[in-house]
């Protein structure tokens, strides 16, 4: 996968990195708090891990199967890996992060299927709060909640979103308009709102209107999110996440994604993410 070699690498999987004491001892000392930075397939990183190899070297870390690379990009220390696909494997990932890594913050990128009515392929969606959308434990508690903390809908950190929603509105002011004309979508627009988590690919139209009607605000579908933001409002780590806009979730979802994927979601990607580490870095 692709920015995977090349590194140092400091452990294997089953090694002293499995113990999150051990792992912190031989982690921290490289990089204090630093920023975790999520994608679920290699094409949504972009190139973070060439511009961290760039800019301090790579010191990669395997821990439950997976490749952990730590540096600095654009003056932010950062731990950057790929969560790979569903909501398992998104909480498995978040959670060593915080563990095995102490970062201070979590940051998951990528691409989804539009869901609201006003949400384009092309578009760019922030999330104020995270679903579940395939939760369901009724008639013991209410459709989407998780059982026994009482809530549905998880908050993305407020300050977060909005440096991330600001990344999001200078890329369009700067590089908006040729990127449209590059990749054939119209000119992005950045909606905030709710985003929606299921272990399913959404890819019919019957689908997308059963999701409308179950909830009416929700702008963006994956399959990783809400995990995500569950794991981090346990363990009481800010979260945010940031989804461009590849499918609209029908029957034309399956080569619309594929094709965004290849062609468009990582120029999309490393747009964004160079303009909130830059400025977070000059905080």
């Amino acid at each position: 996968m692709s920015g995977v070699d090349g590194g140092e690498r400091t452990a294997q999987a089953g090694g002293p990195l499995d113990d999150p004491q051990v792992a912190n001892a031989q982690v921290t000392h490289v990089t204090q708090r630093p920023l975790g930075v999520l994608a679920a397939l290699p094409q949504e990183l972009g190139d973070l891990i060439e511009a961290m190899r760039a800019e301090s070297g790579v010191r990669t870390v395997i821990h439950g199967r997976r490749d952990y690379h730590v540096g600095t990009v654009h003056g932010v220390p950062c731990v950057v890996t790929l969560a790979r696909v569903g909501k398992v494997a998104a909480a498995a990932t978040v959670s060593a992060l915080i563990h095995a890594f102490d970062v201070e913050a979590v940051v998951f990128t990528g691409v989804a299927g539009g869901v609201g009515e006003q949400v384009r392929v092309g578009d760019i969606v922030v999330a104020n709060a995270l679903l579940q959308h395939d939760l369901d434990a009724s008639p013991l508690f209410p459709r989407f909640e998780v059982p026994l903390l009482g809530m549905s809908r998880f908050a993305a950190d407020a300050a977060l979103a909005a440096q991330l929603a600001q990344a999001c509105e200078r890329f369009i002011a700067d590089e908006g308009a040729a990127s449209a004309a590059r990749f054939g979508t119209r000119e992005a627009r950045v909606h905030r709102g709710l985003i929606i988590s299921g272990d399913q690919f959404v890819a019919s139209a019957a689908g997308v209107r059963a999701l409308r009607d179950a909830l009416p605000d929700a702008l963006a579908v994956e399959m990783e999110g809400a995990a995500i933001a569950q794991v981090c409002h346990e363990y009481g780590v800010p979260c945010a996440v940031v989804r461009t806009i590849s499918d609209t979730a029908d029957d034309h979802a399956p080569a619309s994604f594929v094709s965004f994927l290849t062609e468009i979601a990582g120029t999309y990607s490393n747009a964004i993410l160079t303009r909130f580490l830059k400025a977070r870095g000059e905080r």
